[in-house]
């Protein structure tokens, strides 16, 4: 097989993977805004605020307003005493309905953290971009009111969450 061949064969494998992905992601989708916003019952928590309809590998679901609990230790955020300290954090329904939380990486400064992977058989709904101020105090996920002084909270509902193909994953 010459090189071009080789190149060809590659580039139909990259494109196959593309398209296998996109259709397994095709499969996990909402169909309705969550409301994603500061729960209610505790403002330490992550509230679907609308009843939200969606894809779970193909089938037709629907989840009523809930809340959800960050994770002691793993979901906190160091503060820095010079910048932001971000992270995103995925909201996700599995097949029964329960949602999840999936932090991205700790980034330094507004704006910069990325979504984490979709975790298998999980829909995501929305996240969270959840900023820490610059020189307060860490987000303790365990006990910290979303709405807090040195907490930043924007909330996102998605539809269709498109794959990465960049390096940026």
């Amino acid at each position: 097989m010459d090189a071009l061949s080789k190149q060809k064969a590659l580039s139909h494998q990259q494109l196959m993977d593309v398209l296998d992905e996109l259709k397994t992601n095709l499969k996990y989708m909402s169909f309705a805004p969550a409301g994603l916003c500061i729960g209610t019952g505790s403002t330490a928590k992550v509230k679907i605020g609308t009843t939200v309809v969606y894809l779970h590998n193909g089938v037709f679901k629907s989840k009523t307003t809930a809340e959800v609990d960050f994770t002691a230790t793993t979901h906190d955020i160091p503060a820095n005493a010079a910048s932001v300290q971000e992270a995103c954090y995925l909201v996700c329904l599995n097949a029964a309905g329960t949602i999840t939380l999936h932090m991205g990486a700790i980034a330094t400064g507004s704006g910069n953290a990325l979504l984490p992977e979709i975790p298998s058989a999980v829909t995501p709904i929305g996240y969270l971009r959840l900023a820490v101020a610059a020189g307060a105090v860490d987000f303790d996920a365990s006990s910290d009111a979303l709405s807090a002084a040195h907490l930043t909270d924007t909330y996102v509902d998605l539809g269709f969450l498109s794959p990465r193909f960049d390096a940026a994953q």
